[in-house]
């Protein structure tokens, strides 16, 4: 049987009438990433399966295994205490040396917006807390059992909602049947580049160490394709080198309907590692906030739609200190 061996709850730091709230850029399959970024200690044996509690949502089926690199299925349960503990118990049965992870995601719930996260492994040591019912609200229970096991408490909320947060919602809301009227990005292209835009893989060349991002399958310096490793970049704490304004008519064209909606945003240069910077759009705070020498983290966020869905990459955030 496996037992639990890590958990984490990702609480989002803007704040609307003493509550957390979901930027208006984050949804279920942000929020779970953010909960699984935030855990800090990995699991044990390959993944077997996600039990996904909360209302189905056709996104999470495809993009969690993606972004987690396993092809796992995504078992469903329903968005409840029941369901939480249902998902638990599913996750301690899974044998045969592999692990499973339990998600849960609160978008509106009571407590303000949360994902949570629990990893269950066949080496696991500690043993599954006993979750009592506690209140009305699934979170509510699984954020105690996790504290309870040695977590520790959500993070505190710290900053506001964005003074556009209205018009961003209403943006962002969008059903992703709305077609974007930027350039096209075909889904195989868009779907070949995500191990590197969305977990910020790159190439590191044995022949001459250069670093390539994202990753092309040769060494951006010698051309050498024989001896590449993966490398994975830092997601948070990149000093930014350059910052600016983009405003009305100077953004990609798959930017225009944010603009239309919500006017002009910030892109910042950071470097993550010697000689790779990247460009990223600032999400969470006005522009201007963001300048030369801050340190910015990275979390995935909505891009725009396209092809019937959301298309997501990875966005700069302030540090929170």
């Amino acid at each position: 049987m496996a037992k639990y061996e890590a958990g984490a709850v990702y609480v989002p730091w803007l704040v609307r009438e003493g509550r957390p709230v979901a930027a208006p850029d984050e949804d279920a399959f942000t929020m779970a990433v953010a909960a699984l970024e935030s855990m800090d200690e990995g699991g044990s044996g390959p993944l077997g399966a996600i039990h996904w509690v909360g209302a189905p949502d056709p996104t999470v089926d495809w993009a969690l295994p993606t972004y987690l690199g396993t092809p796992v299925p995504v078992e469903h349960h329903s968005a409840t205490a029941e369901g939480w503990r249902g998902a638990v118990r599913a996750a301690e049965e899974l044998g045969d040396g592999v692990r499973a992870l339990a998600l849960l995601v609160d978008r509106d719930g009571p407590d303000g917006a949360q994902a949570l996260v629990a990893s269950f492994g066949p080496r696991a040591s500690r043993r599954v807390p006993e979750w009592a019912e506690h209140g009305d609200s699934a979170a509510r229970v699984a954020r105690a059992g996790l504290v309870a096991a040695g977590a520790g408490p959500p993070p505190p909320a710290l900053g506001r909602a964005p003074p556009d947060a209205e018009r961003a919602a209403a943006f962002f809301g969008l059903a992703p049947t709305h077609v974007s009227e930027g350039a096209y990005v075909p889904r195989p292209r868009y779907l070949e580049n995500l191990p590197s835009r969305w977990r910020l893989e790159a190439d590191r060349c044995g022949h001459c160490g250069r670093v390539t991002f994202p990753r092309r399958g040769r060494c951006r310096a010698c051309g050498r394709s024989d001896r590449l490793e993966v490398l994975r970049l830092p997601r948070d704490g990149a000093p930014v080198v350059a910052t600016t304004s983009i405003g009305k008519g100077g953004q990609p064209t798959e930017f225009d309907d944010q603009v239309e909606a919500l006017g002009g945003y910030e892109v910042v240069l950071a470097e993550f590692a010697p000689g790779v910077r990247l460009t990223l759009q600032v999400a969470d705070v006005p522009p201007g906030t963001v300048r030369i020498g801050d340190r910015v983290d990275t979390q995935l966020r909505r891009l725009y739609p396209m092809d019937g869905e959301w298309r997501y990459g990875r966005k700069a955030v302030p540090v929170i200190t």
